[in-house]
């Protein structure tokens, strides 16, 4: 992995063999980032992404072992129960030009994949909401006709 720092922005550029979650999950907690907005270019060898199953209250993952090329990666860190935590969507680009996308679990990079990440000055957590059994953003409700909560 490396990394430059442009004041409130990071680029970090993960390398081959490199598993993307894992790697992002050390940067945070190593940086101290408590909120950041994250989108990527890049390509993979592997990734395991999923799709919620709202009656199953569960994640349904598949897994791809071939090459990948990043057509879209966008998503956001926050902190559940006092550690990173990552909320990533992908579309990812095969070789006969289908694409199949999700919920990223995690990915093995080749040959690369520069990921940005714009850093907040405040920390969002994650709760736990019994409705769905999703850990969702804890932020304050709002009312129609609010301009925001403070």
């Amino acid at each position: 992995m490396r990394i430059q720092r442009f004041d409130e922005r990071f680029i970090v550029r993960i390398e081959a063999g490199e598993r993307v979650v894992a790697t992002l999950l050390d940067f945070l907690r190593r940086e101290g980032v408590g909120f950041a907005n994250l989108s990527a270019a890049g390509a993979l060898r592997s990734a395991r992404i999923g799709f919620w199953k709202p009656d199953q209250r569960a994640y349904d993952y598949r897994e791809f072992d071939e090459q990948l090329e990043v057509v879209s990666f966008v998503g956001n860190a926050s902190v559940r129960d006092g550690e990173p935590f990552l909320h990533l969507h992908v579309a990812l680009g095969r070789a006969d030009l289908s694409v199949v996308g999700g919920h990223l679990d995690e990915a093995v990079v080749h040959p690369t994949i520069e990921v940005w990440l714009r850093t907040e000055d405040v920390d969002v957590q994650r709760r736990r909401d019994p409705a769905t059994g999703l850990d969702l953003l804890d932020l304050p409700a709002h009312r129609q006709g609010e301009r925001g909560a403070l």
